[in-house]
């Protein structure tokens, strides 16, 4: 356990950005929220090596998370449209992390995205690749859960059936894949990939698309998230 404790005018500094998650046959007003923090040459960056300082101490994840559950008050007060919000799977081992998310008065509007990263201090059982109750607690809490970058790290098929019914969504991304994939080898990709988990019936998210001929040959009824059609700004 890292003994690193950050200044609370670290964390104040982090912000969201956000990037807009798109629907080819239906309006949708959603985004996921981007965390980053502004670097010396004026560009906002994620911050790597401050966020695995939070992640690995608990005095400084409480003070990340109650800024953080406040910044999110203030965009939902301010905007009308829906988000998702990046956890880590170390903040589910952490008790001040559904005591500020429960704080959250509009959850409808705030989804929980699980990230791919393996935690580094667990005390689930051994054989439990994820911690199931905390997630069913996030969920009996009013908000819907996200299994994020899916077939990276712990994001597994074997994470999401044992997570099963308590999942509404998977985000799939191609970023590693489409400069190693010809467009046909990519649908081939998704679509065998999908078809796995399709009994599940949940909402699919495709991230890193930026080609038209490949967005044109996948379901519509699948959301993008990516570049081609909105670059993150500041909320």
């Amino acid at each position: 356990m890292s003994n690193t404790i950050i200044k609370k005018r670290e964390i104040d500094q982090l912000v969201f950005f956000k990037q807009k998650i798109i629907s080819p046959i239906e309006e949708v007003d959603e985004y996921e929220l981007l965390l980053r923090l502004k670097q010396n040459s004026g560009f906002y960056n994620f911050p790597v090596d401050l966020f695995n300082e939070i992640m690995k101490n608990q005095e400084n994840h409480s003070v990340y998370i109650k800024h953080i559950v406040s910044e999110i008050e203030k965009i939902l007060a301010n905007t009308q449209s829906s988000y998702s919000l990046n956890i880590d799977y170390q903040e589910l081992y952490y008790e001040e992390t559904f005591i500020y998310l429960n704080e959250i008065k509009d959850k409808n509007r705030i989804k929980i995205e699980l990230t791919e990263r393996i935690p580094q201090n667990r005390t689930n059982n051994y054989s439990e690749l994820v911690p199931l109750q905390p997630i069913v607690r996030l969920k009996n809490q009013g908000f819907k859960i996200v299994l994020d970058d899916f077939l990276s790290g712990v994001n597994t098929f074997g994470t999401l059936f044992y997570l099963d019914k308590n999942i509404s969504r998977v985000k799939i991304s191609i970023l590693e894949l489409k400069n190693k994939l010809s467009v046909d080898e990519l649908n081939q990709y998704l679509r065998q990939t999908v078809a796995i988990f399709d009994k599940l019936s949940l909402d699919i998210v495709i991230e890193g698309i930026e080609n038209e001929e490949l967005l044109s040959k996948l379901p519509q009824v699948w959301k993008q998230q990516s570049y081609y059609y909105d670059k993150p700004s500041a909320v």
